[in-house]
């Protein structure tokens, strides 16, 4: 009995530091669809979606434009990547992490078109930019 009480309260401490270590709950989805991912409490908090729309442009490439409004009263940089899928829902291709600045207290438009005009849906996922890493011998 005294070994079962040891094991879970060791359980416990290490859910609690892994909460503290910077672990973090799932990404939230704000639209009815579930094509839009927050990533991050700082991108949660303070990055909306105004609005989202797609269309086919020349070639049958997918387009996606996004509002996105800062509600913070400093400027705020995200990283936005998008997740390109085929009709069934599978992964096609996805973009490079890129970094956009969102002015603050402003709604920032970004667009992007598909490479390839096979891709059916996507997945628009925005979160806190990756931290920089410190130079060696600083």
């Amino acid at each position: 009995m005294r070994r079962l009480s040891m094991v879970l309260a060791l359980g416990l401490l290490m859910g609690v530091a892994a909460g503290f270590a910077g672990c973090e709950a799932k990404p939230k989805r704000v639209d009815e669809q579930g094509r839009v991912l927050l990533e991050g409490y700082t991108v949660s908090r303070y990055v909306r979606v105004v609005r989202q729309e797609s269309d086919r442009v020349e070639g049958g490439l997918l387009r996606i434009r996004t509002d996105l409004k800062n509600k913070k009263k400093e400027n705020l940089w995200v990283d936005i990547q998008v997740v390109w899928k085929d009709a069934k829902g599978f992964e096609v291709y996805k973009t490079n992490w890129a970094p956009l600045m969102l002015a603050a207290r402003y709604v920032t438009t970004h667009e992007i078109v598909s490479m390839r005009p096979d891709v059916a849906d996507y997945e628009f996922r925005i979160r806190e930019p990756a931290k920089e890493l410190k130079k060696p011998g600083r």
